[in-house]
């Protein structure tokens, strides 16, 4: 898992915080860790605690969670002390789903609206060429 990634922060020597969401209890986790990157707001190894996990995603070898500010971090080392894995994780937070491919085009729901021949004389005029303004109802 630790593999280093140009666009996003690792967190090393990470360890998960446990909470609950004061409105609901539900089970939220954080992950507290040493940041270290080309980040200018990261310049040295730096401790934080990021804001509550919202999914995972897993990325080649690496293990990427998304935090409810929507910030990206590969985790990298586990601290010694942290017995629950990158399975755990998967077991309390969704997977990120990354956007199904776009189907092909479907012509057959398709409805030709205007057709103009390029050769022909007696094309029908562009849609709207001749749109007058409607008359005004007569009043007795």
């Amino acid at each position: 898992m630790g593999s280093r990634t140009n666009i996003r922060n690792v967190i090393d020597q990470w360890k998960i915080i446990h909470a609950k969401a004061p409105d609901n209890s539900q089970y939220i986790a954080c992950i507290e860790g040493l940041v270290a990157s080309s980040n200018p707001r990261y310049p040295q190894p730096s401790s934080i605690r990021t804001s509550y996990l919202t999914a995972y995603e897993i990325e080649g070898d690496t293990f990427v969670v998304i935090t409810a500010r929507r910030s990206e971090y590969a985790l990298g080392t586990r601290h010694p002390a942290e017995f629950l894995s990158e399975d755990f994780l998967k077991s309390v937070l969704p997977e990120r789903k990354r956007a199904a491919a776009p189907s092909p085009f479907d012509g057959a729901g398709t409805q030709i609206t205007a057709y103009t021949e390029a050769d022909s004389q007696d094309a029908p005029p562009p849609a709207g060429a001749d749109d007058k303004p409607a008359e005004k109802p007569r009043t007795r």
